[in-house]
């Protein structure tokens, strides 16, 4: 249970917390939508890098979303913690586990290799992009660990949109 009395209403105790600053909850929504919706990164990339960041931080609330439509599969999703050796991932998608994996604790050691992985496979937008959303995946993390916000187990349709719950 979070350490905050949120928001009564709100369809997720994330939401219950970020609603006590509706301002920034829409804000925030805004902004991780876009990063979802945009495009840009696959959806299945973007699944992958918020979840290796979930399992480096052991974010049992992250880790129980489970976003149904982006193409990972239930084999990736067992397969995270060996991803190096798994035969279930792609090139890029190794290079986007490598680059997801030093995001929480060793971003100062995300290397000119470790982008030269990326951009053989994304273009420099999407290189931006998916960093942009490696340290959004990064703080969700960290704000459900500090908030003491409890895992809720869900199978959603997709990420939140401009206009969907944040879990």
């Amino acid at each position: 249970m979070p350490w905050l009395h949120g928001v009564h209403d709100a369809p997720s105790a994330f939401e219950a917390v970020l609603g006590l600053r509706p301002d920034l909850l829409r804000l925030y929504r805004d902004f991780y939508s876009t990063l979802w919706n945009g495009g840009l990164v696959p959806a299945q990339l973007l699944e992958l890098c918020r979840l290796r960041i979930a399992t480096v931080h052991a974010s049992d609330a992250q880790l129980a979303l489970h976003h149904a439509h982006t193409g990972v599969t239930d084999e990736q999703v067992r397969s995270l913690d060996g991803w190096r050796t798994a035969a279930c991932f792609s090139p890029v998608e190794r290079a986007v586990l490598a680059f997801a994996e030093k995001m929480p604790w060793q971003h100062h050691g995300v290397s000119d290799d470790d982008v030269a992985a990326l951009r053989a496979h994304l273009t420099d937008a999407q290189v931006v992009a998916l960093t942009v959303a490696a340290a959004v995946f990064d703080a969700n993390c960290r704000l459900r660990l500090v908030f003491g916000i409890e895992p809720q187990p869900l199978a959603v349709e997709a990420p939140a949109t401009a206009h969907g719950v944040l879990f």
